[in-house]
């Protein structure tokens, strides 16, 4: 039976889903690196999507690093999956190299996320505010907790960036987002558990959500930065005193 089934999913675009679907099957090891796609004809039958919006997932596939495009051999598996990418790479460096890895991360997200808030800010729907708003309740739910779970509260705080990416409208800016988070997911960890770490982040998403809310592209940018300037900082404290 073919690993691939047919994509339903009719809040996204079909390239988009397809590029998520594969993406998924290479983090579950269901596609493991060096091996070969279908050919674009079977696959778009047995995906039950048109080669026009197979090809521009392979394409963004391409550019995320999971897939190589072999002129004339066909499309093949590379990296394996982005966590698993991220481990070796965490596990291959010294303190010094992953503090600064941690750095670069920081650097792009400011790129990503300063834009997707300002985006945000012209494009989110009433749903998409509302959901963000939603997640915010949860997170402070989960406070009111007797027991804190890292785990839960670390989802949602990934949830929310993710649909700040998501409601600024750029499909490409939603799938490396969802990477750069992927790669984030062991620091979001730590830092959450910095005394005083959860309640500043909700209070920055807040702060976040309201100038989206209002529709002010400059506040939504700058309140962003603001924030990850702050989780960095606090991030790149604890790795510096676990390197000293």
């Amino acid at each position: 039976m073919s690993v691939f089934q047919p994509v339903r999913d009719s809040a996204s675009a079909l390239d988009q889903r397809v590029v998520i679907y594969i993406r998924d099957l290479v983090e579950s090891g269901q596609l493991v690196a060096g091996e070969r796609l279908p050919a674009e004809r079977d696959l778009a039958s047995q995906l039950g999507v048109s080669r026009t919006a197979l090809r521009e997932a392979l394409h963004t596939l391409a550019a995320l690093g999971l897939v190589e495009l072999r002129h004339g051999r066909g499309v093949f598996i590379t990296g394996g999956s982005t966590a698993a990418t991220a481990q070796r790479l965490s596990a291959s460096l010294g303190v010094a190299d992953h503090v600064a890895r941690l750095h670069e991360l920081f650097e792009i997200r400011r790129v990503l996320e300063g834009s997707a808030a300002g985006w945000a800010a012209e494009r989110a729907t009433p749903a998409q505010i509302a959901e963000m708003r939603a997640v915010l309740d949860e997170a402070r739910q989960a406070c009111t907790l007797s027991h804190l779970d890292y785990a839960v509260v670390g989802q949602l705080d990934a949830r929310f960036h993710a649909l700040v990416a998501g409601s600024a409208a750029n499909r490409t800016l939603t799938l490396l987002m969802a990477t750069l988070l992927t790669e984030l997911g062991v620091a979001r960890g730590h830092s959450l558990k910095i005394p005083g770490r959860v309640a500043r982040s909700i209070a920055q998403h807040d702060a976040i959500v309201a100038a989206i809310v209002a529709h002010d592209t400059s506040l939504a940018r700058g309140r962003m930065l603001e924030h990850l300037d702050d989780v960095e900082s606090d991030i790149l404290r604890v790795e510096k005193s676990a390197e000293d």
